[in-house]
């Protein structure tokens, strides 16, 4: 038996139909929106997550992209990017590996690939990587830069500072540069060119407590009491420091200044040193 519907349940069911019509043609038209998008689509929408910091994000959509347009240097020095600062070094050195492929001379693309070499702890292969940028652009500062850190990694110390030199060559004022060659000088036992390299870092800026502390310590080893002390209690102007303490109180100490020696030592393990407890105990009870 058929039934017969009133006006309002007729309008209800066809109000109904078109509302289901309208949703399948919502939808028909989102996925063919999403099939028509771009490669160029795929790469605004993956940068604007990268810059956000969705780099998960960023990395699905730069994937999405190269599925469409398997050259793009772009999306791959990208997506490199947003691997590296996901920590996904590998996965980063093959990104920019593509891109030195399809552009041999992208400079910056080895540098990051060297980078994340480095990361990775594969500091051979960062050197070439570095070596590879500076070969394309000469002047390239932060690739010396890098390249001298990871020969400092290897014990690689006199060719470590030859790079920091060509940095400081092209940036005077670098005090990472010279901080860094103080330390390649004094792996290498050139105290005197380390010394001179941390007052330089310290001329350029004073309150920086690690390169006093470094100048501090080579005093120490060459048994000039009062130039440690005076390098020590920079640092202290600056922050407590436990170390500092424990360093100034044994150069007290050596220079037979009991009294103040333990005053430091006991102030040195306050702060959290451990050394100092044992010279304390040993020297001041």
């Amino acid at each position: 038996m058929n039934t017969v519907l009133n006006s309002r349940q007729f309008y209800s069911n066809t109000i109904h139909k078109i509302q289901n019509l309208l949703l399948l043609l919502f939808i028909a038209a989102t996925f063919t929106a999403a099939s028509a998008q771009t490669a160029d689509d795929w790469f605004e929408t993956g940068f604007d997550k990268y810059t956000r910091h969705d780099y998960a994000g960023a990395i699905k959509d730069y994937t999405e992209c190269l599925k469409l347009a398997p050259n793009y240097s772009e999306a791959f020095y990208n997506r490199g990017l947003a691997n590296f600062y996901a920590g996904y070094y590998q996965a980063a050195v093959s990104d920019f590996h593509q891109v030195t492929k399809l552009k041999p001379g992208e400079y910056e693309a080895y540098y990051w690939k060297g980078f994340a070499l480095s990361e990775a702890g594969n500091s051979e292969d960062a050197i070439i990587a570095y070596s590879s940028a500076i070969y394309y652009y000469p002047d390239y500062k932060d690739a010396y830069f890098e390249r001298g850190f990871a020969k400092y990694v290897m014990g690689r110390y006199s060719e470590a500072a030859d790079d920091f030199t060509k940095v400081i060559n092209l940036d005077p004022n670098n005090r990472d540069a010279y901080y860094n060659r103080g330390l390649s000088y004094y792996e290498m036992g050139n105290r005197s060119a380390a010394i001179d390299d941390f007052n330089k870092v310290v001329q350029i800026n004073n309150p920086d407590a690690d390169a006093w502390f470094q100048i501090g310590y080579i005093h120490m080893d060459n048994k000039n009491y009062n130039d440690a002390i005076e390098a020590y209690t920079k640092i202290m102007s600056i922050a407590p420091d436990g170390d500092a303490y424990y360093g100034r109180g044994l150069a007290y100490y050596n220079l037979n200044m009991y009294s103040n020696a333990c005053a430091d030592l006991k102030k040195a393990i306050e702060l959290g040193n451990t050394p100092a407890k044992e010279q304390w105990s040993k020297f001041c009870k």
